[in-house]
């Protein structure tokens, strides 16, 4: 039986802080174009305040993610009512920023299709709605090297739950022995692996210093170099 990798998208298969700054950067720009103009300090917190606000009452959905909604609340929290024409622009704003800033991890393609040569069998495993999430994996010029792509959105439910695990090697006709998670969240994507019985490799490219962990061991890459070769070992 092939092996299969699952990986995360967002963070694991490119920097998802330096495209979502650059998107809220942008965001900004065309809120000054087109209202009062307000200080990107400012501008930040109160997108800060409106993801916290849609987040409270929609943990574990989909929905939870949604920038358009955020961006609603965002502008009902400025102007008191929900002025479409401001949404989408913010909405547009930021995801022309964060799209143009999107490049895979050095090293992310190769290592891939250096598994799929070995026969190692490829699927992602994400939180978010799939209609962005697919157009991320476009723009990264993955769009034909994965077998199964799962969000949330999808499964009802969003990592850490491990209903969408499941559901995933359900699809690829896998078990939790025979299947690695490649992800950069202690708490969405290494703890919940390792509690049904797959192995856990924490993509950790800062080499960030953390407590956070409660699966007792785990393998760690600091770049993709690192991927294919630590997998074969295991």
């Amino acid at each position: 039986m092939s092996k299969i990798v699952l990986f995360d998208l967002d963070g694991t298969l490119y920097d998802y802080n330096a495209a979502h700054r650059r998107g809220l950067v942008q965001a900004h720009l065309s809120w000054n174009k087109k209202e009062t103009k307000m200080e990107f300090p400012e501008f930040s917190r109160l997108y800060s305040d409106s993801r916290s606000w849609i987040k409270r009452f929609l943990a574990d959905s989909a929905a939870s993610h949604s920038r358009a909604l955020y961006f609603q609340k965002f502008v009902e929290m400025r102007t008191g009512i929900p002025n479409t024409d401001l949404i989408t622009i913010l909405l547009d704003g930021y995801y022309l920023g964060f799209f143009d800033s999107m490049t895979p991890y050095p090293g992310l393609k190769d290592a891939l299709k250096l598994l799929q040569r070995k026969n190692y069998r490829l699927g992602i495993i994400t939180n978010m709605q799939a209609n962005i999430q697919y157009k991320k994996i476009s723009l990264l010029g993955l769009g034909d090297m994965f077998e199964e792509i799962v969000t949330s959105e999808a499964v009802g439910h969003e990592k850490p739950h491990p209903l969408i695990f499941y559901h995933t090697l359900s699809l690829m006709g896998g078990t939790p022995e025979n299947t690695f998670m490649i992800g950069d969240s202690l708490h969405h994507d290494i703890n919940p692996a390792s509690f049904i019985g797959i192995t856990p490799i924490w993509f950790n490219p800062n080499e960030i210093q953390t407590e956070k962990v409660i699966t007792p061991s785990f393998l760690t890459i600091q770049s993709y170099s690192q991927l294919v070769d630590l997998i074969q070992s295991h």
